[in-house]
């Protein structure tokens, strides 16, 4: 979908520094799903200071959307229910808020085929769908308002 005068929507995009190999992969197939719209990206840490990211740049009301990147490890990880029970019940309550939309794209994983299909896949890949669900929630606002 490319960009027109019209209809110049602006995204945000938190993505974590850690497992880069693999939030680098997502943030690249985002980006691209976004390519012709004006992107920030903003790099955190870990996932658990995603939220507090995301909730910052929500706050502004500058951008039609804000996509949250990362991947965590289950079973690598002793907290991993911990860090991903926070972050979801985070990034819920920014979008409701702030009534800004948040794609929620903090992966679970078990194992490293199912990390790569997600992050690095053609047929599934997160960070494309992310793309995809920001420029429809941003559509779907234009309808709105």
């Amino acid at each position: 979908m490319a960009s027109s005068r019209s209809f110049s929507p602006r995204f945000a995009i938190v993505a974590s520094e850690f497992n880069r190999e693999y939030t680098d992969a997502l943030l690249a197939s985002a980006q691209a799903g976004l390519k012709g719209y004006e992107q920030k990206v903003v790099r955190v840490p870990g996932a658990f200071e995603i939220p507090l990211q995301v909730q910052r740049l929500a706050r502004t009301k500058r951008y039609a959307a804000v996509i949250a990147l990362g991947l965590v490890w289950q079973g690598r990880t002793l907290h991993a229910q911990e860090i991903l029970r926070g972050v979801t019940d985070g990034l819920m309550r920014i979008a409701l808020e702030t009534d800004v939309p948040v794609i929620h794209q903090v992966l679970a994983v078990t194992t490293e085929a199912e990390a790569r299909a997600r992050c690095f896949g053609k047929k599934l890949n997160r960070g494309r769908e992310a793309a995809e669900a920001a420029l429809a929630l941003a559509l779907a606002a234009k309808g709105d308002r």
